[in-house]
This record gives structure tokens, C-alpha cells and sequence, in this order.
């Protein structure tokens, strides 16, 4: 059996638990916003690229929550909002609301996702998966014991025909002259729905697609499959630590930016949603702030100046990189219409203060 480097995981998870504990309620907020993104990443890599867009034609970033134009998308954050723990669920629906979802699972998908619901509720720690790993003692207090309760219930999980992985096989493609082996991937069996499951319930905060599909395969050694768990939930961990650090670090940056600001307020909520998200739209941005239009394009303009943001066309605001110069200012902030155009800035902001007082 391959050596488990179970201390160096413990220490992963450990170190990100630490993290998320004494984060700030601002940070933590943010973190759930980038979880959400994270399990649609996720559920992407487990489910399979599918068949999206016009004509079948793939998004032009098809892994960001907000650009995809996949309508499985609106199914994970509606499913998301309505299962998730209140600080998941919460994140979920601002983005239900920024992307306007209305698609959900069908029947198929939601029995995948009932019976991994059931399992990790239900599972115990005495399969083989969790034995292997050496989790079968870890207990409540343990940095690992999220990970013992995923392993558990891939062990319920496994017997399931909808969740075993096939293994995949090489194929002949014939051409003119010769004919060549290519690899052909197995289907997609349940693993995104386990995956999706332990992020709504808050199992592993903030880590995404912990279970990796090898595991549910059943031509591989219980060694091997947990082998395969212990160094991908160690990348996992590391990954979502480093993220935790990037996401601290932006914020930082953006309240430094915007500190000198009158409407600063809003444009630095703005940017909240722009590190945990990427790439937005002005009218995406409308729905998550309660803006109107113009008062969009104010707390985007105002973040372009900051440096922190680059306009591009169809109201696309794209996070820039650090120490890049800041945005040209719009045609309006120069010329003869320079102070109307200041008092309508001022007059919208006060519009969107009152309606914002309204609806609290």
C-alpha cells in the first residue's frame, strides 16, 4: 500500500480552517461568494462540458459562473440557494439574482443529488474507502473529519450504478490512409452530485470538488483510490488557501483605492463581487447592488479610475492586475457637460440611496 502523507493534508486543512475561522465577516462573505463560483467549476469538470451555447458552440469563458452561457449553470446556484447552509445559500442567490437563473435539474439529476444528500448524512466511517485513508478514527475536532465524512459517503455511493466510474478505453478513428488509436473518456457518472452536496452543506468550507472522480471507479484497489483522494483534497486545500490569501489581498488593494472616494460605498461592494466572481457586466451588477443603470456605470467608472477594473465593450468590467494604470475617464468627465454630468452622477446616487432605504 502507497505511503499516505496524512500530516501534510491535516496541516492543509488545518491551516485553511484557521483561516476562514478569524477571517473578518467581509472576508468570509466574499469567501462564500467564490465558493459558489468554485462548485460550478466543479460541477464542470465532473459533469462534462455538455452541449451549450447557440448552435452548441462553447462560451467564451466557460468556467466563470457569470459568462458561461451553459444553462446547467442556473440549475447549480438555484439548487445552491435553496439547499445550501445560510452562508451558502445566501452567496447563491446574489448570484441567482445577477444572472437572472431559471433553469433547474431535471428529475434525473435531482435523484443523484437526493442520494448523495442521503449519504453523507447517513454515511458511517467504517467502509473501505475511509479505512484505507486512514480516516476511520478522525474524530468531530479533526481538521480531516470533513474529509472522513466525503469518504464515507463514497463508500455508500460506490455500490450505486449511477455513481461507479467506467474507466475509459482506446478507440481506432479511421482515416484515409491509416487509422489511428485515440482515448476515449467514460461518461460522467454521479461524482458532481456528491461534490455539489458537500458544498451546500458546509462539509469542507471553502474547498471545491474534493472527491475526484477516480475514486468512484471500481477496476482500482482501495489503495489507489485512496491515494488518489489524499493528493488531489491536498491540492484542493491548497488551492483554496492560496485563494483565500489572493481574495484578502484584493480587498485590501481595492479599500486602499477607494478611499478617497465620496461614492465609495457602493464601488467598493462592486469589487467585492468582481474578486470572488471575475469578470461581471454593468447589468449584472445592477441586479446585485440594487442599482439602476446609471448608477452602475457610476460605481464602475469609479473603480476604472481607481485602476482596479478595466471597461470593455458590452458593459463587460474585468478585474485588472495589480499596478496596471488607471482607465481613461469617460467622454462626459471632460468638456463643456463635465458639471452636468457630475450633478447627474450626484442626482442618481441620491435616487439609488432612497430606493435602497425604500426596499430595506
Amino acid at each position: 500500500m502507497p505511503h499516505l502523507d496524512l500530516t501534510s493534508l491535516g496541516y492543509a486543512f488545518g491551516r485553511l480552517a484557521g483561516a476562514a475561522r478569524f477571517a473578518s465577516s467581509e472576508i468570509r462573505r466574499v469567501a462564500s461568494l467564490a465558493t459558489v463560483a468554485g462548485a460550478w467549476r466543479a460541477y464542470r469538470r465532473d459533469a462534462g462540458a455538455g452541449d451549450v451555447g447557440p448552435a452548441h458552440q462553447p462560451s467564451s469563458d466557460p468556467s466563470s459562473i457569470l459568462m458561461t452561457d451553459d444553462p446547467r449553470r442556473d440549475a447549480v446556484v438555484l439548487w445552491l440557494a435553496a439547499h445550501g447552509v445560510p452562508a451558502i445559500a445566501d452567496a447563491a442567490t446574489a448570484v441567482v439574482r445577477m444572472v437572472n437563473a431559471t433553469h433547474v435539474f431535471e428529475v434525473d439529476a435531482l435523484a443523484l443529488l437526493i442520494a448523495a444528500q442521503d449519504a453523507v448524512a447517513q454515511a458511517d466511517a467504517r467502509g473501505p474507502l475511509t479505512a484505507a485513508c486512514g480516516l476511520a478514527a478522525v474524530g468531530p475536532d479533526h481538521p480531516l473529519h470533513g474529509l472522513a465524512r466525503a469518504t464515507a459517503a463514497v463508500d455508500v455511493l460506490i455500490r450505486a450504478p449511477d455513481f461507479a466510474e467506467g474507466a475509459g478505453h482506446e478507440a481506432l478513428l479511421p482515416l484515409p490512409s491509416r487509422s489511428i488509436r485515440h482515448y476515449v473518456a467514460s461518461e460522467p457518472a454521479g461524482c458532481w452530485a456528491l461534490n455539489l452536496v458537500l458544498v451546500a452543506r458546509g462539509i469542507v468550507p471553502p474547498v471545491t470538488g474534493l472527491v475526484p472522480r477516480t475514486i468512484f471507479r471500481l477496476d482500482l484497489a482501495d489503495a489507489e483510490r485512496a491515494a488518489a483522494l489524499v493528493d488531489h483534497s491536498n491540492r484542493e486545500a491548497l488551492a483554496a488557501f492560496t485563494n483565500f490569501e489572493r481574495m484578502e489581498s484584493a480587498l485590501g488593494r481595492g479599500r486602499d483605492a477607494l478611499v478617497g472616494l465620496s461614492r465609495n460605498a457602493r464601488a467598493f461592494e462592486a469589487w467585492t463581487l468582481l474578486v470572488a466572481l471575475g469578470p461581471t457586466t454593468r447589468k449584472q451588477l445592477t441586479h446585485a447592488l440594487g442599482l439602476s443603470r446609471a448608477g452602475a456605470d457610476i460605481q464602475a467608472r469609479a473603480l476604472a479610475a481607481a485602476g482596479l477594473v478595466m471597461l470593455e465593450t458590452g458593459g463587460l468590467v474585468t478585474p485588472a492586475l495589480p499596478g496596471s494604470p488607471p482607465s481613461s475617464p469617460a467622454t462626459l468627465d471632460h468638456g463643456p457637460l463635465c458639471a452636468a454630468a457630475a450633478d447627474l452622477d450626484l442626482s442618481l446616487a441620491e435616487i439609488d440611496r432612497i430606493l435602497s432605504r425604500r426596499r430595506d
